[in-house]
């Protein structure tokens, strides 16, 4: 039997790609490096106050889901734009274009990425930049 796994997000040690300092922080709360998950990968995704994120495709066959868990934020999905807040769940298929922008110069805008597999080298930026720096995706702060 499997064992389960319990994940405190503010235990878990935040990633920024160097030159996004300020801008981002990025939390692998489940994957397989830190639970018996062979698929089933979930992110906290911070995008500080006033922000953006640059945009990115990832291909088929990796689809993503966002939940955001708080403030507000408008979501360019293809070729339509939405607003999103808290509560909001959005299906990313795979080959989508999909960016942020923070709708508040104050607070943070806060969501969980999911992923029904784990990328391969090549789908997502920040995963494999997280992997090269710290040699595997998920560290507890104090790590």
């Amino acid at each position: 039997m499997k064992k389960g796994t319990v994940v405190k997000a503010d235990e878990v040690m935040p990633f920024t790609p160097e030159g996004y300092e300020g801008q981002f922080e990025s939390k692998m709360l489940i994957d397989r490096t830190n639970s018996a998950s062979e698929k089933l990968q979930i992110n906290q995704f911070i995008l500080k106050p006033g922000c953006r994120t640059e945009g990115a495709i990832h291909r088929e066959p990796y689809d993503e889901v966002y939940y955001v868990l708080s403030g507000e934020a408008m979501l360019h999905l293809g070729e339509e734009t939405y607003d999103i807040d808290k509560d909001t769940i959005v299906f990313i298929p795979g080959g989508t274009f999909h960016s942020l922008d923070n709708k508040s110069e104050t607070e943070v805008f806060v969501l969980l990425t999911i992923w029904h597999t784990h990328p391969e080298k090549g789908v997502n930026e920040v995963y494999d930049l997280r992997k090269e720096t710290w040699g595997k995706t998920f560290r507890r702060i104090g790590d």
